[in-house]
Formats: C-alpha cells, structure tokens, sequence
C-alpha cells in the first residue's frame, strides 16, 4: 500500500513541530534556588509609617545582590504580622529563585491601604500610601539606586567622606575696614546718642557736659558723667 505524498508531508511538519516544542521546553527549564551564604551581610531599617513601627532587615548573597527580606512590626495583632511575615518569605523565595526585584518593586509601588501616610525615620521616604509600598521603595533605592521613588533625592557623592568639608577655624586676623561715606560724614553727636540708648541712657544730652549720659530717677535726669541735674518736672 502506497502512503500519499502529502500525508507524509503532515507527518514530517508535526514531528518537526514536537522536536521544535521539547527542545524549547528543555531550554527555558525551571528555576534553580540560589543558596545564600550562611554569614551574610545587609542592612536593618526602622521607621513609623502612619503611626504604626516597622523593621526591614535585609540579606545578601556575595555579591551585594537581594537575596531575601525580614519584616517586623511593632506592637501590632498577630494576624496582620502573620501576614507581613508571609510576604516577605514569598518575596525571599522569588528573589532566590531568580525573579528580579525590579519585577516586585513595580507590582507593589504605590499601593493604597491603611496603614499609610507620612513616614518618620527614613532618609529619603517621607510618605508611603502602603506599608507594601514603602518596603518596595526602601528596597529599590537603595538596592537599585531608584531616585524617582525617593522624596529626598540623595547622590553617591553626598555620601562620600571627602564630599563633607571639616570644620576649621580661621586663624587669620580680622583687617578693620575703614569707614564708610555716610559713617565718616555722621556727626559725633549721632554716633554718641546711638550708644547712649543702647546703653540705657535717656538719649538726651546733659547741659552742662554735654554728654548723653542722662539717667531718669523719678521725676528727675541726672548725669553720670558730671552728676548735674536737668531739674524735677
């Protein structure tokens, strides 16, 4: 028995199809866990978004890389802890299973439920709609130098130590500047009426020193220079 010719045509295209499928299959496989070291560094963040406390703790692979998050909150019920604390184990698997942070910070950035509202206690974060969303935003900046979500900008130079200029007193003598124009052209009497008032004195002029050294006692002037009297009204 003869096989048609375009039946063996169909034949060859679906097993051409199915080796095309395993071998892209195989290709793409399955994610692999990427183990963190067991001493590994990061960073601990405390701040009180809307009134309520919360700790991010982070760990490191070698390489300065995310590799997982702990979230603590303070003095809140055991449920909604509960539940930050599945999320931040969810959020650590994804990272150690090759899933990118930017992915996480662009699901969960600006996602409104209460608790929410003016963050104290961070650098660059000064109000969050979520608690999702200031964790998304703690870790992109500071992870992948995500200044469009910080409030406060900050730049790698601002935090080197150099950037900072230490404080050193002058040691150079002050030059008097001469006088000015107007300084010069004022009269004696101006100047010694000025420091009169601003020490105390009446302002007036005594008449029979002719300082301004009138001090008021009671009813009467007197001077301290020559201790003369202007009367008693």
């Amino acid at each position: 028995m003869k096989i048609p010719l375009h039946h063996t045509n169909e034949t060859q295209d679906v097993a051409g199809a199915d080796q095309a499928l395993a071998s892209h299959t195989v290709t793409i496989g399955r994610g692999t866990h990427r183990s963190l070291p067991n001493r590994r560094t990061g960073y601990t963040q405390k701040a009180t978004i809307g009134g309520h406390k919360l700790y991010i703790r982070t760990g490191e692979y070698e390489d300065g890389t995310l590799g997982e998050i702990f979230l603590d909150m303070h003095k809140e019920g055991a449920a909604f802890r509960s539940l930050m604390n599945c999320f931040a184990i969810a959020i650590s698997l994804g990272l150690q299973y090759g899933v990118p942070l930017e992915e996480f910070v662009e699901s969960f950035t600006l996602m409104r439920f209460e608790p929410n509202g003016p963050v104290s206690g961070h650098d660059q974060v000064k109000m969050a709609s979520s608690i999702l969303d200031y964790i998304m935003r703690d870790l992109a900046i500071n992870y992948l130098d995500r200044q469009d979500l910080a409030h406060v900008q900050v730049t790698h130079d601002d935090l080197r130590g150099d950037s900072v200029k230490p404080y050193a007193k002058s040691t150079s003598r002050h030059t008097p500047q001469p006088l000015s124009r107007a300084e010069t052209a004022a009269p004696p009497a101006t100047l010694g009426l000025e420091e009169a008032r601003i020490k105390g004195y009446e302002g007036d002029p005594c008449p029979e020193c002719h300082q301004f050294t009138l001090v008021r006692r009671g009813t009467c002037r007197t001077c301290s220079t020559c201790g003369g009297s202007t009367g008693c009204s």
